[in-house]
């Protein structure tokens, strides 16, 4: 056995060493990759807190989440200040207290395993952590409006452990990630149960890889061929006045020579205008397009002269019709939840202050070649079960981004990894085009049959398959690990029940 985890009076190295673990994590991530270091960096963590108190276990959480987060999404500042407007102190601000709140996830992760089972026990390691790390993730994805960035699920897209997508979603393969991280701790803990923890984690493994190659779903008519579009348009010059004639110029300029796809894709708010304003001409284009069976989606805003109300939403033109509206918005992006003195601040500081309004959460699907689509706008897509709901019917799954808010950082990798893990989950096709930052076509395994290079106006031109079939993950979302979760607790609860001395 080794000694008790370190102390923090010491000079808080425990602290300081789990701050470093969450840095060091990060590189499990896109765009570096390396999905074996998430349950490394993780079994150090649950060492560190395998003999602490709660208040302790509590604090080195804590340090995890602060280097984690910290390191992970310093992208945000890019977007709040260097494209967003915001001044920068106030950039800062928002992007200390955002880590810190997302830092206090993970210590309550800590606090709650060190509460529910005793100090250097197995019940810690391979029980509590691992359970309430999966359950406070998925606490994280919907509370305050949700923030499920870096679920460690998210890091095995390439892993065998990948497997447990199509069952449990991302959550069951953040369990799946935490409970091998628990298994390597508690080989460092009992150095005796090194065979049985190193069955356990080939276990796991195995299973995962197993599962990842069941036909959960399969191909429903032939491949379409598609055009993704990625126009690279300055988020400085998107919104200026000669904007849109230049923003349908430049995308019909790279269109020319694809129009005789299926499908073409621009991305959101490819035109930066309102439907009202563009219509005559989206209408001109479509007849062409209906003629030649294309179909030609695009982002624009909406606006509802009845009530005010503005849409981040997408249109289809040509062979295919219908509108979608944004159904999960951002807040402080696409939303602001403030006083009206700080919206009249914001005003004068030119940033931006006005609201959109969410869209219906069950909305007709668009068509292409006479398939229905399962649509997302930027952000939705890192949410799971939102997507789910939407198959069947959808037979493939579209997502228009606009990710030049990150600028040229880490941000728009991870969140084409996120992405990736939704045509994982339900088994479908997923065809992305983005502004400037990731525009790709993605199998329903994860795997991307064709990117485009960042940061360049470009086509990304192939096939799609429509799918049909459900996956355990599309037919029951998130009710699969959350179930699977309170029976573990329960079952531990009462074992412990039984074991305490009367």
């Amino acid at each position: 056995m080794i000694p008790r985890s370190i102390d923090l009076t010491a000079g808080g190295a425990a602290f300081g060493l789990a701050a470093l673990l969450g840095v060091v994590s990060v590189g499990a991530f896109a765009p570096f990759g390396h999905f074996w270091l998430l349950p490394l960096t993780l079994a150090g963590l649950f060492v560190l807190t395998a003999h602490a108190r709660p208040g302790r276990a509590a604090l080195v959480g804590f340090g995890f989440g602060l280097g984690q987060f910290g390191a992970g999404s310093h992208w945000i500042l890019i977007a709040l200040s260097g494209v967003g407007g915001a001044p920068l102190p106030l950039a800062v601000a928002l992007l200390v207290g955002l880590v810190v709140l997302l830092a206090l996830f993970i210590g309550l992760s800590t606090t709650l395993a060190a509460r529910l089972a005793p100090a250097g026990s197995g019940l810690r390691l391979l029980l509590w952590l691992p359970l309430v790390w999966t359950a406070i993730e998925w606490l994280r994805s919907w509370i305050f409006s949700g923030f499920p960035w870096f679920s460690i699920g998210y890091s095995q897209i390439d892993s065998p452990l990948v497997g447990y997508a199509p069952i449990a979603g991302v959550f069951g393969v953040s369990w799946a990630t935490a409970l091998t991280a628990g298994l390597l701790a508690w080989i460092i803990i009992r150095p005796r149960r090194t065979g049985y923890a190193l069955a356990g984690v080939a276990a796991i493994w195995a299973c995962g890889y197993g599962a990842r190659h069941i036909g959960w779903t399969a191909p429903s008519g032939p491949a379409i061929r598609v055009a993704l579009v990625q126009g690279d348009v300055a988020q400085q010059a998107k919104w200026s006045a000669a904007a849109v004639d230049d923003a349908i110029s430049r995308y019909s300029r790279l269109s020319r020579g694809h129009w005789q796809a299926d499908l073409v894709i621009w991305p959101e708010t490819a035109i930066p205008a309102y439907y009202r304003d563009v219509a005559s001409s989206l209408t001109a284009l479509g007849h062409r397009l209906a003629a030649h069976d294309s179909t030609l989606i695009t982002g624009l805003l909406r606006a509802d002269t009845t009530n005010g109300a503005i849409y981040n939403s997408v249109v289809a033109v040509g062979a295919g019709h219908g509108f979608y509206a944004k159904r999960h918005l951002v807040p402080f992006g696409e939303y602001f939840p403030v006083p009206a003195v700080v919206r009249r601040w914001m005003a004068a500081s030119g940033m931006p202050y006005a609201d959109f309004t969410a869209g219906a959460s069950e909305q007709p699907p668009i068509t292409a070649a006479g398939i229905p689509l399962a649509i997302s706008i930027c952000y939705e897509d890192i949410f799971g079960a939102l997507l789910a709901r939407d198959v069947p019917p959808a037979a493939i799954l579209v997502n228009v981004s606009d990710d030049a808010w990150f600028g040229r950082s880490i941000g728009p990798d991870q969140h084409f990894e996120i992405a990736r893990m939704r045509a994982v989950e339900v088994g479908r096709y997923l065809l992305r085009a983005d502004n400037s930052a990731v525009t790709g076509i993605v199998a329903p395994d994860g795997t991307v049959d064709k990117r485009a290079p960042d940061f360049e106006q470009a086509v990304v031109s192939g096939q799609a398959r429509p799918y049909s079939g459900l996956t355990p993950y599309a037919r029951w979302g998130n009710t699969v690990v959350l179930l699977g979760l309170l029976i573990t607790a329960v079952g531990g609860l009462l074992a412990a029940r039984r074991r305490r001395p009367r």
